[in-house]
């Protein structure tokens, strides 16, 4: 419990220090250094992560593949946070990636027929796509634009990456705590078969922690921009929305659990003693920044 509780110290720390950065860099002459000190932890996530993958499909995957999917994680991140910037043109970049990394592993079948088959295509693509397709999700979100006013919903990457990386942790602190102390008299497994130790009430748990980081940041937020004008419209909003992040956090704690069991492995990897790899501290975190990203930019075109 201790190592677990220095190394999540260290992984929180490390989030703050970039956030931080992003906040306080300045932008000169039109260049957003702060922005771009937080696509390098980005890019740390989808190179650690995309290893830890791979090392978990090694055997049913070729170098050939694995290479193509490295360079896929090498190039994606970087070629996004830039053409995002300099054109706004972010998902056009994400499509051309994509476009290439389906063509190269194609090619494959023709240039490597005998050690590739469709099962191993098939996991390289999964590997391309988790973390690092999903990652890009969270570049474009950094790259968001700085609006805070208020009469039209604020589609601000601060907000919105304080909303990932918060309301997240919250929604899995709270079903932790609720999990362990109130299944005694409510222990219905939440998915006995791919995580035995999750329970329906840790769910409930982790529905409220959603809601409860969801309403810290609105005050938060609002405090520090100066206004809590049109509250009766704007907190349920924020509720709302940390509610179906909550939602989709579980739900990659799932999908997380699922692909172990499917490796045989117990953790992804070992770069976080007591939480185990970059994957297992960021699975739930990678679907909600779809939730994250895909609500606050339907509310503010709608708005």
């Amino acid at each position: 419990m201790k190592i677990r509780l220095i190394s999540g110290s260290i992984y929180i720390a490390i989030l703050v220090a970039f956030f931080c950065l992003k906040i306080f860099v300045p932008t000169i002459d039109g260049v957003p250094y702060g922005d771009f000190c937080f696509d390098a932890l980005i890019y740390a996530f989808a190179l650690i992560g995309t290893f830890e993958m791979l090392r978990a499909v090694k055997e049913k995957t070729c170098k050939a593949e694995r290479g193509i999917v490295y360079a896929f994680a090498a190039v994606a991140i970087p070629a996004v946070a830039l053409c995002q910037w300099k054109w706004g043109i972010g998902w056009t970049v994400v499509a051309w990636c994509t476009a290439l990394l389906s063509v190269a592993l194609l090619s494959l079948l023709v240039i490597a027929h005998e050690k590739v088959s469709l099962e191993s295509l098939g996991l390289s693509l999964f590997s391309a796509a988790y973390p690092t397709l999903l990652l890009c999700l969270l570049v474009l979100t950094n790259h968001m634009g700085g609006s805070v006013k208020l009469d039209k919903f604020a589609l601000d990457s601060r907000i919105m990456i304080l909303f990932i990386f918060v309301v997240s942790p919250c929604a899995d602190s709270i079903a932790y705590l609720f999990g362990r102390y109130m299944k005694g008299k409510f222990p219905k497994k939440l998915a006995p078969n791919l995580s035995p130790n999750k329970t329906v009430i840790g769910g409930i748990g982790g529905l409220v922690g959603g809601m409860l980081g969801a309403v810290a940041l609105y005050f938060i937020y609002n405090a520090c921009v100066g206004s809590f004008d049109k509250m009766a419209i704007f907190l349920p909003t924020y509720i709302g929305i940390g509610l179906i992040a909550a939602v989709a956090t579980a739900f990659g704690d799932l999908v997380e659990s699922s692909i172990k069991r499917k490796v045989g492995l117990k953790d992804m990897g070992n770069i976080m003693p007591g939480h185990g790899g970059a994957l297992d501290r960021l699975d739930g975190t990678l679907f909600a920044t779809v939730v994250v990203y895909v609500a606050f930019t339907a509310i503010h075109l709608l708005a």
